[in-house]
């Protein structure tokens, strides 16, 4: 039910990851709550195009997927044309000033997820505010792929930040050509 949803809030000819559509049916059977403040967004494209100034060549490189409590976006960023599978996961802030990758695949993003942070990857170095809220997710995440969360984020964030562009200077240099600022 919440994958065909967030499918739909995909741009155009995007799949939804493996990982991705089965957390939306484990979150279907959990009402929803899956992690600290982390909530589901299905309307992806609407939400990006906005935090684009509703210019669509840049929206359409984010699959947005979630939001967190101050309106940051959670997105699979679709750079030099990766597939979703192989895209990095990553925080639009809603201030624009701490937008980061932070995890190297939505796989990854589920390990962070399931630490209890209230906002994955905002501060990954830090112990997490929540982790009994994420308990069913770890049992989950065992159980499904054998995978089991660290006990902060750093890691993953970054060797995720080491793989990839760095976003800041990415979306500085949109605003650049595109807006006139930075």
């Amino acid at each position: 039910m919440l994958a065909s949803a967030m499918k739909k809030g995909f741009p155009k000819g995007v799949t939804l990851p493996a990982e991705l559509r089965a957390l939306c049916d484990f979150a279907d059977e959990q009402d929803g709550e899956v992690s600290g403040l982390f909530e589901f967004q299905t309307e992806g494209q609407t939400f990006a195009l906005a935090w684009f100034n509703r210019e669509p060549e840049p929206a359409k490189q984010f699959a947005v997927f979630g939001y967190g409590p101050d309106g940051s976006l959670y997105a699979l960023w679709l750079h030099d044309g990766l597939k979703s599978d192989k895209a990095p996961v990553v925080m639009l802030d809603s201030e624009c000033q701490d937008s980061k990758v932070i995890a190297r695949d939505f796989r990854e993003f589920l390990r962070l997820l399931a630490i209890g942070y209230d906002e994955p990857g905002r501060y990954p170095t830090l112990e997490p505010e929540n982790p009994k809220s994420a308990a069913k997710l770890r049992k989950w995440l065992k159980a499904e792929y054998g995978l089991v969360p660290p006990k902060t984020g750093d890691e993953i964030v970054t060797e995720a930040q080491g793989q990839h562009p760095d976003l800041m200077a990415w979306i500085r240099e949109w605003q650049k050509r595109h807006l006139g600022t930075v």
